[in-house]
C-alpha cells in the first residue's frame, strides 16, 4: 500500500455555461519518503489536485488515501508550501516557523526545540529575529518550508513553491530543497510547471493532460537521491526532458 495514494479523483466545477471537469480519473502515488512531481500544460488541474489531498477542496468522485485512512479535510499530517510564501509580516522568520506548533498547543519547550532544529536545517539561524519583508524571495520561500516541516508532517506538498524567484534563486532553492529532503525523509509531493526542475528533484514524475487533467504518463527519474546540477548535462537527462515536452506540446496540439 503507497504512503499517499490519490485513487480515481474527478473535481468537477459548475459554471454559467454548465459543468466544467477540471480532474478525471485521476490516479498516482507517492511512497514513504518518496519524492513526486507533477508536471502539466496550464488548464491541467495540477494545483486543484493538490488542494484536494490537502483536505481544501472535496472531490467529486474518488478519494485520497494517507497510510489506507481516507482524507476528509486539512490535517498536520500534510504541510501546505504555495508560491506567494503565506508568512506573517508582524512575525519575525522564528515567530512564522512557531505559528503552526503554536496552534497545535505543542510545550513551548518542544516549539523551541523544533524552531531552533528548522532554523539550522534551513539554514535561517542568523535571521531567525528578522522580518519577512526584510529577506529575499528564496530566504522567504526558506521560512515557508520550515514553517511547514516543523509542524513534522507526513507529506510536503508544494504548489509551484519556486514559480516567482529568478533563474539563479531557483537553481539554488532547488539545491536547498534536495538537500533538506535528503535530511529529513519527509515525502514530497511537488506541483511544478518546470519540466527540468521536476526531473532534478522527482524521483517519480506524473504527466497531467489538459482539459480536463488525468495522467498521461508516469515516469520513473534514473537518478539516485545524491544527484546534483551535472546531471542536468546528462544524456538521459536531456532525453527526459524531451520526452516529457514533447507529450506537453501533444496536449496544446489537442486544444
Amino acid at each position: 500500500m503507497a504512503h499517499l495514494e490519490v485513487r480515481s479523483v474527478t473535481k468537477c466545477f459548475k459554471g454559467r455555461a454548465g459543468a466544467v471537469t477540471a480532474l478525471e480519473n485521476v490516479n498516482l502515488r507517492a511512497e514513504l519518503g518518496e519524492f513526486v512531481c507533477i508536471v502539466g500544460a496550464s488548464g491541467g488541474g495540477k494545483s486543484t489536485l493538490l488542494s484536494i489531498i490537502a483536505g481544501l477542496t472535496d472531490a467529486s468522485d474518488g478519494e485520497v488515501l494517507l497510510d489506507g485512512e481516507p482524507i476528509d479535510g486539512p490535517g498536520p499530517d500534510r504541510g501546505l508550501v504555495f508560491q506567494n510564501y503565506s508568512l506573517y509580516p508582524w512575525r519575525n522568520v522564528a515567530q512564522n516557523i512557531a505559528f503552526g506548533l503554536e496552534l497545535a498547543g505543542i510545550s513551548r519547550q518542544d516549539i523551541d526545540r523544533r524552531v531552533e532544529y528548522y532554523l539550522d536545517v534551513m539554514d535561517l539561524t542568523k535571521w531567525a529575529h528578522v522580518r519577512p519583508t526584510q529577506l529575499s524571495g528564496g530566504m522567504r520561500q526558506r521560512v515557508a518550508i520550515a514553517r511547514s516541516l516543523a509542524t513534522e508532517p507526513e507529506v510536503l506538498l508544494l504548489d509551484e513553491p519556486f514559480g516567482a524567484l529568478d533563474a539563479h534563486t531557483k537553481s539554488l532553492m532547488q539545491d536547498f530543497l534536495l538537500d533538506v529532503w535528503r535530511r529529513t525523509g519527509t515525502t514530497v509531493l511537488m506541483v511544478t510547471h518546470d519540466v527540468e526542475e521536476a526531473i532534478f528533484l522527482a524521483q517519480r514524475i506524473y504527466v497531467l493532460s489538459s482539459h480536463p487533467g488525468r495522467v498521461k504518463q508516469e515516469i520513473t527519474v534514473p537518478f539516485g537521491p545524491d544527484r546534483d546540477q551535472t546531471i542536468r548535462r546528462a544524456e538521459r537527462f536531456l532525453d527526459l526532458r524531451d520526452e516529457i515536452k514533447a507529450l506537453l506540446l501533444a496536449e496544446v496540439a489537442e486544444v
